[in-house]
């Protein structure tokens, strides 16, 4: 499938999304912007379907800094609700579709959410259901205007199915809103546009937290616009390319993959699902250029190579962008990124058509968007010599405003710098590497994950006396979640069961992948009683001989 060749936009002067937005549409009005499922639509297509959503969101009452929270697979519902807000100024936070009853009763509750919009039914799951297991008032609720102790602030649901919720309002009722005579008109959201302010927080994303809760992690309106143009010539994203999202968009990631193709014009695509029947169909039908991936890449090959689909073309898939001369960029010489939800992906990286000189072997690269790194002794807090390995401090552009409803001075130090736990080292020419963690986090596809609350969850379970969790290097996931458990006396649980007690309590990205059973002298601790993390990896190691 040929694609006509297109400059690159001009955005300057884009300060917000409802500027960007306008750009965009204007340069590429009958150009594909979005595939999802069965649905296709233009830039032009997908302004109109943004505008109509964000007259319905006024009509309601919705205005800057309104809280919403949006529970919504990948797609056009996702996408078009997540973009209206953007418009009129709201703040959106974004619900995995992965949450439990419990972990979403405390996201309603802790992001202040006043409007809830979401899909009824996605893959298993009956989000009504989910609804009223998290928030359980909702069932005695006799009207759609809603007064919670739970969720105190939620005031209304947009279900686009609510048939049997009478707590819930119909999406498409409530869009017809914005039709009527007395919705309001194109000059007034314009009016509203021209408000939204670059300072203005944008949406919140949760990620796990070095403790049991996770945190909130807020964004502006002016680095909504600005990362994904920083990050697009990182990844090698063209206006030419149709990049096949797997990534899901209540994560920092997914997003982040949705508004670098926006800002370059290309085409997002998403398919009905994450199982391997959906995506191949999507690749067969649009011909993806481009994939961003979250699951499991190898099981999707093996799929792929029996249904002789090849894969080796699509980046991210199968090749990546040669150098400048057009040679294969050997393995540890391409920049291993680093980044994290508070600094909206990257803020360390090379391109990913760059060879990286022979001496800059495996490292996450040089700083990007005008951000600043330091390096501090994690116990004194001074700075360290260029080399030496410290803890990492970021701050500048694209770094978070802050996590929702924490105090300023508990995020960041004195003079504006973010604290990352992550141990690094940078050489003088500002390459830097990545040693380690601080805390307690593991990075398992793109997720952050909070040991202590997967050992809160088993240590809940009736079998369990001791439960500890690490993570263990894959090469596919980045760190694999494990957990070694000592059982309660008398008891004698399996993996199976563990894991099957815990798919009510956790997500399923949560859940340990293998859990091994030891004796409580196998525990390796410090003479203070603290669990020593190096030495139980390898004690879980030396039980899993094929991890």
């Amino acid at each position: 499938m040929s694609q006509p060749s297109y400059p690159p936009l001009d955005m300057a002067g884009s300060a917000t999304f409802p500027e960007l937005l306008g750009v965009i549409t204007r340069e590429r009005a009958d150009h594909c912007a979005l595939v999802a499922g069965d649905d296709t639509l233009t830039y032009a297509e997908l302004e109109e379907w943004t505008r109509r959503t964000a007259k319905a969101l006024l009509a309601d009452g919705v205005g800057k800094g309104t809280r919403i929270a949006l529970l919504a697979s990948d797609g056009v519902l996702s996408l078009t609700t997540f973009y209206a807000a953007l418009r009129v100024g709201a703040l959106v936070t974004l619900v995995s579709t992965l949450a439990t009853p419990p972990e979403l009763a405390h996201i309603l509750r802790t992001s202040d959410a006043q409007l809830l919009i979401g899909m009824r039914r996605f893959l298993r799951h009956d989000y009504a259901e989910t609804l009223e297991a998290a928030l359980p008032e909702l069932t005695e609720a006799s009207t759609q205007r809603l007064w919670l102790r739970s969720a105190p602030y939620l005031r209304s649901v947009w279900l686009d199915d609510a048939d049997g919720a009478a707590w819930a309002v119909s999406l498409g009722e409530a869009l017809s809103r914005a039709d009527g005579p007395d919705g309001p008109d194109d000059e007034l959201l314009t009016a509203v546009e021209r408000e939204v302010s670059p300072a203005d927080d944008a949406f919140v994303v949760y990620t796990s937290g070095s403790t049991a809760l996770p945190k909130a992690v807020v964004h502006s309106q002016a680095t909504v616009v600005t990362k994904p143009q920083a990050l697009a010539p990182i990844f090698c994203m063209t206006p030419e390319d149709r990049v096949l999202a797997l990534l899901p968009a209540f994560w920092l990631g997914g997003i982040a993959t949705a508004l670098q193709v926006l800002v370059t014009g290309s085409t997002l695509i998403y398919p009905a699902s994450p199982a391997e029947d959906d995506v191949l169909e999507m690749v067969v039908r649009h011909d993806p250029t481009y994939a961003v991936v979250w699951h499991a890449q190898r099981k999707l090959r093996a799929v792929a190579k029996e249904r002789d689909i090849d894969l080796r073309r699509i980046r991210g898939l199968g090749s990546w962008p040669r150098d400048a001369h057009g040679e294969r960029i050997p393995p540890g010489l391409r920049a291993n990124l680093l980044g994290m939800s508070e600094t909206f992906s990257a803020h360390s990286a090379e391109p990913l058509d760059v060879r990286m000189p022979d001496d800059k072997k495996d490292s996450c690269g040089r700083p990007i968007h005008g951000i600043e790194r330091r390096v501090v002794d994690p116990e004194t807090g001074e700075q360290v010599a260029p080399g030496e390995v410290g803890e990492l401090q970021v701050r500048g552009a694209g770094l978070m405003t802050g996590f929702y409803k924490v105090p300023r001075e508990q995020v960041f130090t004195p003079d504006g710098f973010y604290p990352t736990k992550d141990l690094v080292r940078v050489d003088d020419d500002g390459y830097l590497w990545f040693v380690g963690r601080i805390g307690d986090m593991i990075k398992t596809s793109s997720a952050n994950v909070s040991r202590h609350e997967v050992e809160a969850a088993l240590n809940a379970l009736p079998d369990v006396d001791v439960a500890l969790v690490v993570g263990l290097p894959d090469p596919e996931i980045g760190e694999m979640v494990v957990s070694a458990v000592v059982p309660a006396p008398g008891a004698t649980p399996t993996e199976e069961d563990l894991r099957a007690q815990l798919r009510g309590r956790l997500s399923s990205f949560k859940i340990p992948r293998r859990i091994v059973f030891i004796g409580d002298d196998d525990v390796p601790r410090t003479t203070t009683g603290k669990v020593r993390l190096t030495d139980l990896a390898d004690v879980v190691a030396a039980h899993l001989p094929d991890a």
